[in-house]
């Protein structure tokens, strides 16, 4: 009886899966059409020829002169302080460090008193 059942319901099951398969619609892709481009491209005149390609390229840097920007660069990060980039303005006192940061508190409950959810 139990083996009756299970072959029913896989019948049954096999049925509905190939129905299932007959009705997805597939796009009608054409690949062989023109492409809209293809004229663009046999316009271009050909391609450059390999023969005029340099062996090598002339517009590099010596080793020199890679290793002195290297050294440059490594003596300016070893230099920067990031203390001495804000000269321009006074250091803050802790009470006005203490006032912005209370104002700050205020501006974010404020916006979360703000904040429908």
């Amino acid at each position: 009886m139990k083996h009756s059942k299970l072959a029913t319901f896989s019948l049954i099951l096999a049925a509905a899966s190939l129905s299932a398969c007959s009705t997805v619609k597939m796009p009608n892709l054409d690949f062989l059409k023109k492409s809209e481009f293809e004229e663009d491209a046999r316009n271009l005149g050909g391609y450059p020829d390999v023969a005029d390609a340099p062996a090598e390229p002339t517009n590099i840097r010596s080793s020199a002169q890679w290793d002195s920007q290297a050294k440059k660069l490594i003596t300016e990060r070893d230099e920067f302080n990031a203390s001495q980039t804000s000269l321009s303005e006074p250091a803050k006192s802790e009470a006005e460090l203490e006032r912005e940061l209370a104002a700050l508190r205020a501006k974010a409950r404020a916006y979360q008193a703000d904040d429908p959810q």
